[in-house]
């Protein structure tokens, strides 16, 4: 069934009433649930009263934070863009084969990917990055850190067989890093220990405050976010006050460093569109904390080389082989 997204756009406002309008906006889209959910096809173009609106792919529907909650993590970014371009801007859930297509036939003019999607969509050249997020440390890039407690007898990821291992929360790419960084020591993932019947319940954790408490409890490893890490004090920390610092961890081992998944144009956009899109993500939403904050974002910084995204295709292809050619087409009939 064709779904239709009956928000309105934020109106035509001066600057100095933007930032009511996106509050009035996140206040209504918390009350109402209205939002850009699922493959969006306007074909009336309700939104944009006639005129089509302006494609970026995403691959996933993750809601917002409290107080946002149930709201597309992304709504807010949505209609800043659209206020921001004067035009509609419809954002469409699709798979990265399918971003990757459309990338190239310029129906799809932008996409937001995670590192993984953009791993299925590099190699077809049909896109370029226009720029990269800045997460809630303000960095670009991300590296895990493999800790153990400071006393504990483990010295080598390839001693973690069959052991407890604490991760970040769930989906997080952390836990990809960490788990490369153990395939490559020799253990897969169906060789550690996955807590409580197996069910990880007990193994993904909050944040990296968690898992060092976690670890140095039990005596066994996790990983933390090497940033997280680098705040902490060198001595002197208290896990009861919620305050851990270095001395209470042993870092045995670093994952490679990845870099946030990047905003990417499609190789057809039109230069004015593109540059407009650029100016926004590099200038403007830098200074909207409103519409950033949902999508776990500080900001957007320029280009990086898609090469240093190498190290990370080349981990995600060993957790996640693809199929025999064999296993993907039909057997041919015998002669």
């Amino acid at each position: 069934m064709t779904k239709v997204n009956y928000c309105s756009r934020i109106p035509h406002s001066t600057p100095g009433t933007r930032q009511t309008a996106l509050l009035g906006l996140a206040g209504l889209l918390l009350l109402t649930g209205c939002s850009t959910v699922g493959n969006i096809v306007d074909p009336l173009n309700l939104r944009g009263l006639g005129e089509p609106p302006i494609r970026v792919g995403v691959t996933k529907l993750e809601f917002s934070p409290p107080p946002l909650i149930f709201v597309p993590k992304w709504s807010l970014f949505n209609d800043g863009l659209s206020f921001h371009l004067n035009k509609p801007v419809s954002f469409d859930l699709m798979t990265p084969r399918q971003i990757r297509v459309h990338l190239g036939t310029g129906r799809v003019k932008f996409a937001m990917l995670s590192p993984a999607d953009y791993s299925q969509i590099a190699h077809a050249e049909t896109s370029k990055i226009l720029a990269v997020p800045k997460n809630n440390n303000q960095e670009t890039h991300r590296r895990g850190l493999i800790i153990v407690a400071a006393k504990s007898p483990i010295h080598a990821l390839s001693e973690l067989k069959n052991k407890r291992f604490h991760f970040m929360p769930s989906g997080d790419i952390l836990n990809e890093l960490a788990l490369g960084a153990l395939l490559d020591s020799g253990i897969p993932k169906e060789e550690i220990d996955k807590g409580i019947l197996g069910l990880e319940l007990d193994t993904h954790h909050i944040s990296s405050l968690e898992v060092a408490k976690s670890v140095v409890l039990e005596n066994v490893a996790g990983v933390i976010d090497e940033a997280d890490y680098n705040k902490w004090p060198e001595k002197g920390g208290s896990f009861v006050l919620l305050s851990p610092s270095k001395d209470q961890v042993r870092v045995i081992a670093k994952t490679i460093r990845v870099p946030e998944g990047p905003f990417v144009v499609s190789i057809n956009t039109p230069k004015e569109l593109t540059d407009k899109v650029r100016n926004y993500l590099l200038k403007d939403v830098n200074k909207e904390k409103l519409i950033l904050a949902p999508m776990g974002y500080t900001g957007f910084a320029e280009p990086i080389d898609p090469e240093e995204y190498k190290p990370y295709f080349e981990l995600h292809r060993k957790l996640y082989p693809p199929k025999p050619l064999e296993l993907q087409t039909h057997t041919a009939p015998a002669q």
